[in-house]
């Protein structure tokens, strides 16, 4: 019987006392012993076969058996009947049988010693299939009970290029080349199409996994192997969902740990079943937003598409990372230029100028009348005179001005069309900056165009949107690796656990309006006189939890009588519109003016505690423009985050208005999160909405805390 599972290290910021598990694949993806279950000649769709002539291809890596008790010889080899028949026991059963059979025939294995199994059949309840639920029940007892490993189910197999095996059941990926990227795709055949493709713009591979329904070994499981996997450098992923959050975001950190980029393509960006949630929050925080949020904590690069995964691919696995995210494009084509600076503004890719000193060097070196501005068009002449063209790249990769450089470059159809690589690499060791090659368009390439890449030593990327993706990348993923990930600060505030949400909020640095509470609406009047002219009056009632809905917020109340009658209003217009409210009182406060934005904390049942921070105020679902994290959070962080919000120039100098107190809002929001370890256990979301933020100098006001304690989820 082998062990279930080894102990994996948690992510820094988990709740004590938890503990990660990864399940071993080594024996899985290096197994000594193959048995291939269903040997035969035409079933199985040709499978067994398939994978036969896989093995045979490369002289049989690991000792192969056969098992089939319909067959005594196949393939010139003997056929055992059963697992207890084989005369050693089993590392990996690749499993090509009717699903219905496969329970028992597993169940018997494990008995016999095997260890991990690869199962490609579907009906393992995918689709809502109750019977095939049951039989996937079946699988996962007979995993707790032995230790066995599955792989799988409804998946195409793996391949471990290290030690020769081809677990998948096709020739196609015999010419499949070595490399330094592990690939662990959830889609079984986009996998195989994405690895010919990537394969074919140069990329090499060191393990790859269809990982399918994840019944048992999943990303995690991969992801952790290929940490500490020597072979493999840079780890490309596609995921559809995802069984073990908390495994998965441990295994990411160990990556990021070990220096080994993690690119995700996460499909799937519906906000669907978020109709349900209770706050604003929480409506708005989608599933892709909470995982784009996990990829950014961790350090995860997250990817749009499958053509960008191997853009991305090809330019991690050359190993250098930039100081920042500032660009240079050099080129030869004016209108290349004219796109690039369009796709600049709109992805907002920094392109500064050359230094007064690089410009002066570059005029010496370009036709005359050429601007030296960047992107740098040198002219069409250079392009037929590269050696010189080179040179100007180098000038360019010089600039203190330029973390990362983009060179024109067209790899050739036929040997010795396409001038000499050797210039390329010459760009490329003239500095310790990113370098890599740009085509305006996709292009075939064939053995003559991956040789010259190979040679030149860098990338050559296609199409400029693309590029600038890419270029984006490598510079985000540098700055996570300048600022780690960040823990929880220590939490110096002593606070009975039970003080009250607003105390906890204060001893954090946010602090509400001037406020009173009256208990009816009579009592309004006098409250505000103490609370000081004018007040808003807001409705204290569980049905009423977002009371500009149910229109139970007044405003700029300027006497006692208008309060009590604005009071009276909204309660009378809640038990006419919901006859069985209660209604708890009113909250009185002093009226405080700022630009409204909403911050928020809601723990998201997968991935934990989320942040969103937006421009709105009761505005923001329609505008949509809010920011995610996950916690904790630093002012880098939060700075980030509202460099993201497409309105962030109303926290400027905007249509005469003084600028607004960004650093408040930034210690404000750092202090939210720094707030929540003192109230997770018992607030499963809080929100600040409005929160006000003054002018330059004059602070923030929490205007309206709610949160939702864990009772009410």
């Amino acid at each position: 019987m082998c062990p279930k599972y080894f102990l994996g290290r948690l992510a820094k910021n988990s709740p004590p006392g938890r503990v990660i598990l990864f399940r071993s694949v080594e024996s899985f993806l290096r197994p000594q012993t193959i048995a291939i279950v269903g040997a035969s000649e035409t079933g199985g769709a040709g499978w067994p076969k398939g994978l036969y002539e896989n093995f045979k291809h490369e002289d049989f890596p690991a000792r192969v058996y056969l098992v089939n008790p319909r067959r005594d010889e196949l393939w010139g080899r003997k056929v055992y009947p059963d697992f207890a028949s084989l005369p050693e026991k089993i590392d990996l059963a690749v499993v090509i049988i009717p699903a219905e059979a496969i329970p028992g025939v597993l169940a018997e294995g494990a008995e016999a010693g095997l260890r991990n199994a690869l199962i490609y059949a579907s009906r393992f309840g995918e689709g809502g299939d109750d019977v095939g639920a049951e039989r996937a029940a079946e699988l996962r007892d007979i995993c707790d009970r032995t230790g066995l490993r599955i792989s799988g189910p409804n998946c195409m197999g793996a391949i471990s290029l290290p030690e020769r095996l081809l677990f998948y059941p096709t020739s196609r990926v015999r010419g499949l080349p070595l490399g330094s990227v592990g690939v662990v795709f959830q889609s079984g055949g986009t996998f195989q199409f994405w690895l010919e493709q990537g394969a074919a713009r140069g990329l090499g591979y060191s393990y790859a996994v269809s990982s399918g329904n994840e019944l048992d070994l999943d990303m995690a499981d991969y992801i952790n192997f290929l940490v500490d996997d020597d072979h493999t450098r840079v780890i490309a992923c596609m995921a559809e969902g995802v069984s073990r959050p908390d495994a998965l975001m441990a295994a990411v950190e160990r990556a990021f740990e070990a220096d080994k980029p993690v690119l995700m393509l996460k499909v799937g960006h519906s906000a669907a079943g978020q109709a349900a949630a209770q706050s604003h929050t929480g409506a708005l925080a989608t599933d892709h937003h909470v995982f784009t949020a996990m990829c950014r904590k961790f350090g995860v690069v997250p990817v749009d598409t499958l053509d960008a995964l191997i853009e991305m691919s090809l330019a991690f696995s050359a190993g250098r990372l930039p100081h920042g995210d500032r660009v240079a494009l050099v080129g030869y084509s004016g209108g290349a230029k004219g796109l690039f600076l369009d796709i600049a503004e709109t992805d907002g890719v920094s392109m500064p100028d050359f230094t007064p000193e690089t410009q002066a060097v570059l005029r010496e070196h370009i036709d005359a009348g050429v601007p030296t501005s960047n992107p740098l068009d040198t002219g069409a002449g250079l392009a037929r005179r590269f050696p010189e063209f080179a040179e100007v790249a180098k000038i360019v990769a010089q600039d203190p001005n330029i973390d990362m450089v983009s060179v024109q470059g067209q790899l050739p159809l036929a040997e010795g069309t396409a001038g000499d690589p050797d210039l390329f690499r010459q760009i490329r060791d003239s500095t310790d900056k990113p370098v890599v090659a740009h085509n305006r368009m996709s292009q075939n390439i064939n053995d003559a165009g991956r040789a010259f890449q190979a040679a030149a030593g860098i990338p050559f990327l296609q199409r400029l949107p693309e590029v600038a993706t890419t270029l984006k990348a490598l510079a985000a993923y540098a700055e996570r690796r300048r600022r780690g990930i960040p823990p929880f600060a220590a939490d110096k505030v002593s606070l009975d656990p039970d003080a009250a949400v607003e105390d906890v909020l204060a001893g954090h640095g946010i602090s509400g309006p001037k406020s009173a509470f009256a208990s009816n609406a009579a009592g309004v009047g006098d409250k505000a006189l103490g609370v000081g002219f004018p007040v808003a009056v807001k409705i204290v009632s569980p049905q009423a939890v977002h009371k500009t809905e149910v229109r139970g917020v007044a405003l700029n109340l300027a006497s006692p009588e208008d309060a009590v009658a604005a009071a009276q209003a909204m309660s009378d217009r809640l038990l006419a519109a919901e006859p069985g409210a209660v209604v708890e009182g009113f909250l009185i406060q002093q009226m405080v003016d700022g630009l409204e934005v909403i911050v928020g904390v809601r723990d998201d049942p997968q991935f934990g505690a989320v942040l969103a921070l937006g421009i709105g105020g009761v505005m923001v679902e329609a505008m949509r423009d809010v920011a995610f994290r996950l916690l904790p959070v630093t002012d880098e962080d939060v700075g980030d985050m509202i460099n993201e919000l497409r309105a962030k120039a109303v926290l400027g100098a905007f249509r005469g208005a003084a600028p607004r107190d960004v650093d408040a809002l930034v210690a404000a929001v750092v202090g939210l999160s720094n707030s929540w370890p003192a109230l997770q256990d018992r607030i499963s979301d809080i929100e600040i909405n409005p929160m006000m933020v003054g002018a330059e100098g004059e602070g923030v006001v929490a205007a309206d805390i709610r949160s939702l304690s864990r009772d009410q989820n």
